[in-house]
């Protein structure tokens, strides 16, 4: 796992840490059999008083057609795998309770690449 600088957040704690576990919980389940898990989270701030947080995995990935449909709830992309389909929903509605928005891309490496955006603690520069 990789953890580079991350600027500090104006956020709910509980609410983070519910959007971090959820989000590094489901890279390293979605992690295929016999391969170890690998994680890089990085922050970036925008200029406009926001971090953007991008948390890359070399798990699965996600299907064709699909990177929207896996934040609406109880939708499974992946067969095989224990859950509710309601972590990346919940993930959604933090993320957009804070006045942010998060996307889930491939990552060109294999796997998954999620993306969102909270306000920073210090507001615009």
């Amino acid at each position: 796992m990789y953890i580079g600088p991350l600027p500090t957040v104006e956020a709910d704690l509980s609410m983070i840490r519910q959007l971090l576990t959820n989000l590094i919980g489901n890279a390293i389940k979605y992690t295929p059999p016999g391969h170890a898990a690998h994680v890089d989270i990085t922050g970036t701030r925008t200029g406009d008083g926001r971090v953007c947080v991008e948390i890359a995995d070399r798990g699965i990935g996600i299907p064709p057609g699909e990177h929207q449909a896996i934040f609406a709830g109880f939708h499974r992309a992946a067969t095989g795998y224990t859950g509710t389909g309601l972590g990346l929903a919940i993930c959604q509605r933090i993320v957009e309770r804070h006045g942010g928005t998060i996307t889930a891309t491939d990552n060109s490496g294999g796997g998954a690449r999620f993306t969102f955006t909270l306000p920073t603690a210090d507001g615009p520069p």
